[in-house]
C-alpha cells in the first residue's frame, strides 16, 4: 500500500517528547517508526469514505461475522448493536464486543476488550445529550446513531483476543473514526507490541465533522492501542473551545487478531 498517507504535518509518526518511560513503565520511542503505515482523513462522511475503504480493504477485504474459524478479514465494532441495556447513562461493559460465553452471540464476539476491567465506558444514542443537552449540536454520527467515549478520563486501552476466548492475540491493523478534533495535538493513537510503543500518530482537526486514523504495519505486532480523545473529559457543563477540545468515537477496524504464540 504504497498510496497510504504518511504525512508530516502532524500525521507523520513521531516521536512522543515525554520521558523514556511513560507512568507505566511503556518505552517511548525517539524516532519516527518507518515499520508503520497511517491512513489518515478529515472532513464530514464524503471526504473520508475513500480513505476509510482503502483502510478496510488493507485490514481485511471481507468483513468476518463469525467467531470462530475465521482466518483472514477484519472485524468492524460501530457501537450500533449495542443494546439500551448498556445505553448511557449506564456503562458499557469492557468485555462487550469479545464475550467468552458459548451462549452469547455471535456479534458479541469480535476479540476487542477494554482495560482496565473496571474501566468507566460509555455509549451513547443521543450523541451524549444525555450528559448535557449542548453535545447534540457538537458530536456527529458517522455510522448512525450512536457514539462511544471513557467516563472522567480522555483516555482509552484495547487489548485484542481471539474472538470468543480469552486467548492474547494481536493485529497488524488497527483504525478508527473520532468525532470533533478541533486540537491537532489533544487527539492521539499509540499503538503497542506489549510494553514497547511503535507507533504514534496525531488527528487531523475537523470541527463538528469526522477524523480518520488507521494504522497498518507488515512486520510488527499491535497487542494493545492507547486511545487519547481530547484534552477535556465528558461532562455537563464542561464546554468545547478555548483551550477545551472533547472528542468522542465512532467506528473502530482491524484485522481479524491472532493468538500470540
Amino acid at each position: 500500500m504504497k498510496n497510504l498517507l504518511k504525512q508530516s504535518i502532524g500525521l507523520a509518526l513521531l516521536a512522543w517528547t515525554l520521558s523514556s518511560c511513560d507512568k507505566n513503565g511503556d518505552q517511548q520511542p525517539t524516532f519516527e517508526n518507518r515499520d508503520i503505515e497511517v491512513t489518515a482523513a478529515a472532513g464530514d462522511s464524503s471526504a473520508i469514505i475513500s480513505k476509510l475503504n482503502q483502510f478496510r480493504s488493507h485490514a481485511g477485504p471481507t468483513l468476518n461475522t463469525v467467531p470462530v474459524g475465521a482466518v483472514n478479514g477484519r472485524r468492524e465494532i460501530n457501537w450500533d448493536g449495542v443494546s439500551d441495556d448498556f445505553i448511557s447513562p449506564r456503562l458499557f461493559p469492557t468485555n462487550f464486543f469479545n464475550s467468552i460465553d458459548p451462549s452469547a452471540p455471535d456479534a458479541r464476539k469480535r476479540g476487542l476488550v477494554f482495560a482496565p476491567n473496571d474501566a468507566a465506558l460509555l455509549v451513547s444514542d443521543k450523541s451524549f445529550a444525555e450528559i448535557d443537552t449542548a453535545f447534540r449540536r457538537q458530536f456527529a454520527q458517522f455510522s448512525k446513531n450512536k457514539l462511544f467515549s471513557p467516563k472522567g478520563t480522555t483516555t482509552s486501552e484495547i487489548r485484542f483476543m481471539v474472538p470468543g476466548t480469552n486467548t492474547p492475540a494481536y493485529v497488524t491493523s488497527f483504525g478508527l473514526i473520532f468525532s470533533d478534533v478541533d486540537n491537532t495535538d489533544a487527539t492521539v493513537v499509540a499503538i503497542y507490541d506489549g510494553s514497547k510503543l511503535i507507533g504514534v500518530v496525531k488527528a487531523q482537526a475537523a470541527d463538528k465533522k469526522f477524523s480518520f486514523i488507521g494504522l497498518h504495519t507488515h512486520k510488527l505486532r499491535i497487542t494493545r492501542v492507547r486511545i487519547i480523545s481530547g484534552n477535556s473529559v465528558l461532562a455537563s457543563g464542561v464546554r468545547d473551545g478555548a483551550s477545551n477540545d472533547i472528542v468522542v468515537m465512532d467506528d473502530f477496524i482491524y484485522n481479524e487478531p491472532v493468538a500470540i504464540k
